[in-house]
């Protein structure tokens, strides 16, 4: 139907607006990432990932179920002043759950940061990050109400701007100052405080400073059974890193924070652009007549995305590491493709479970989180304690495919989308085979790669002969330089390769031709 059509259109548009601004920001982190690793090293790595923790453990509190009420109940509201009432009311309400978890953390800053690192005197990490939680849950409950009115222009010129101020912080502060984890820290907390300010500013001028008792309960109706959820959802999610530390130390930690950070580039091009889009686009639609079939499809377009991804993703992150970090970095290919299965499983998890949401039965999604935190807690210690790195990403695999399965079963009683589950099943077979294959390319084992390495060598020599200079100035000899060079062009010619499983969609039927395209009107 046309309106469908509509509909996919504006949320695609929306989507690829939002993500160029994380699209750049991942492009400027690439090109830091090995200064970053260079300057941080994997224990600060593993610093920063504990530090993550404590503020994941705060925000659960608070931050998903506001958040939540926000996008569910704005559009029960029927005239343009109740909206902007409820706006205000719960950006005021936000700042003051925020300001009671938070004031109990920094007094015990010391004792907390004590727990976190096994460490003394890292008090002040622990509170610059709590202070960066304030800003950035904050400022992102603000962010709502530009999401909600669709201003996607001026929601990627502020994430713009974010991303030019904290590069320029973290370099001044990590490179010129050389303030290590400090630093990374003080230009996350002064960044996330600025733009805190600016998206607060903006949203008052337009909707004004109000307050409304029975809006709040509406939304602390809404948000607070999903406070059990959420800290199990905690434990799910932080369990395979508190274990592994406790197994491995804040080395290999440190290790496993650099492989999420890869892979979720998946959220950063895909889930997260997608979903601020369609997360507001499928409560406007989902009473439509034959909404659940548009929903269906469109879950079907989403997955193409991300497994597309996925694999590159799985073929290519092991190359980068080798290219970009230290040797302490580097993993194989296999785990790669766990962890990265993992975040599509997990990226596919509010689909599943919007029939929850939209019953506002959300005491479902602690059971949900509740069964999964316990999962995660065994298997964790049990495949982290025998197999290292490789079962703390199965195990987070297992999990998350538990997580689904139980979502969808609880959903589908209150809204029914019939997945396509033959096309879902087809992609997957066809990823995972896709990439067993791809990734024998490998230019070290075949004889061409043999004669690159050898001619790279050769024109390497003359140019640093030239130049009277053997080695780069950071200690990296010819050899090593050489071998970059090779890794680089194979990375290219694997996602070359990659991008054929995309290709093969609408031959197989899964996706209709030029269902991405988005045409002017």
């Amino acid at each position: 139907m046309n309106s469908e059509s509509e509909h996919t259109k504006s949320t695609f548009k929306n989507a690829l607006i939002y993500s160029s601004a994380s699209i750049l920001g991942k492009a400027v982190g690439f090109i830091m990432l090995p200064i970053y690793a260079h300057y941080l090293r994997a224990e600060g790595y593993g610093i920063i990932s504990m530090i993550d923790i404590v503020i994941s453990m705060l925000a659960l509190f608070i931050g998903y179920g506001l958040s939540g009420a926000f996008r569910r109940l704005y559009f029960e509201k029927e005239t343009k002043e109740t909206k902007n009432i409820f706006v205000s009311t719960n950006i005021i309400l936000m700042f003051i759950l925020v300001s009671i978890t938070s004031i109990p953390a920094l007094l015990f800053n010391e004792q907390i940061a004590y727990l976190a690192f096994g460490q003394e005197d890292l008090g002040l990490y622990m509170v610059l990050g709590i202070l960066m939680f304030v800003a950035e849950t904050t400022g992102n409950n603000a962010e709502n109400y530009i999401l909600i009115r669709q201003k996607s222009i001026l929601y990627s010129l502020l994430a713009i701007s974010k991303l030019v101020t904290s590069l320029s912080l973290s370099i001044y502060f990590i490179v010129f100052l050389k303030m290590g984890v400090l630093g990374y820290l003080l230009a996350d907390f002064t960044t996330s405080s600025v733009f805190s300010l600016i998206k607060h500013g903006y949203v008052f001028i337009n909707v004004g400073f109000n307050f409304n008792v029975h809006d709040m309960k509406s939304i602390l109706r809404f948000s607070l059974p999903i406070v059990p959820a959420y800290m199990f959802f905690f434990i799910k999610n932080n369990a395979d890193r508190i274990i592994l530390r406790n197994f491995l130390g804040l080395t290999q930690l440190g290790v496993y924070h650099m492989l999420l950070k890869f892979v979720t580039l998946i959220v950063v091009f895909i889930t997260e652009p997608f979903m601020k889009s369609w997360d507001i686009k499928r409560f406007e639609v989902c009473d439509n007549p034959d909404a659940k079939y548009f929903m269906s499809r469109m879950f079907t377009y989403y997955m193409a995305l991300l497994m597309t991804l996925g694999l590159i993703l799985s073929l290519v992150i092991p190359i980068l590491l080798r290219v970009l970090t230290p040797n302490e970095f580097w993993i194989s290919g296999n785990i790669t493709l766990i962890a990265v299965f993992s975040r599509i499983v997990l990226d596919a998890y509010p689909h599943f479970s919007f029939g929850i949401l939209y019953s506002k039965l959300t005491y479902k999604i602690s059971i949900i989180q509740f069964i999964s935190a316990l999962t995660s807690i065994v298997l964790s210690y049990v495949l982290i304690k025998n197999y290292g790195l490789i079962g703390a990403v199965t195990s987070s695999l297992l999990v998350n495919i538990i997580q689904c399965t139980i979502a969808y079963i609880l959903a589908k009683k209150h809204y029914i989308i019939p997945f396509e589950w033959c096309k879902l099943l087809v992609m997957c077979l066809l990823m995972i085979t896709s990439f067993f294959l791809i990734n024998q390319v490998s230019l070290e084992k075949l004889d061409y790669g043999k004669n690159l390495f050898e001619a790279l060598s050769g024109a390497l020599l003359f140019v640093l002969c030239e130049f009277k200079a053997f080695e780069i100035a950071n200690g990296v000899d010819v050899a090593s330089l050489t071998i970059k060079i090779a890794l680089i062009v194979e990375a290219f010619i694997k996602f070359l390769l990659s991008c054929s499983f995309f290709i093969m969609l609408p031959f197989l039927g899964i996706v209709p031709k030029g269902i991405f395209a988005i045409k002017k009107s």
